[in-house]
């Protein structure tokens, strides 16, 4: 998978933000505290990002705890 950016009428670069979900994992399976996580790759071009590409790994309790979040500010993001 690429990474483009398109010009805008003003020759500015646009600001993009690609962010992927992959490669679920279950940890400490067949154990009763058993979790999936997930590994998040996130690449930009926006200067508000000291780095353009990061990768890390997340459990879904985060995801559940992130949408309420965007949801309690809805139209603030």
């Amino acid at each position: 998978m690429g990474f483009g950016c398109r010009m805008l009428e003003n020759q500015e670069l646009e600001e993009v933000i690609t962010v992927r979900v992959q490669d679920p994992r279950v940890q400490n399976e067949g154990s009763w505290n058993s979790y999936v996580d997930y590994k998040i790759f996130l690449h930009t071009n926006s200067k508000a990002f000291t780095a353009k590409t990061s990768c890390v790994r997340r459990r879904y309790r985060e995801f559940v705890w992130l949408r309420k979040q965007l949801q309690r500010n809805a139209g603030l993001v």
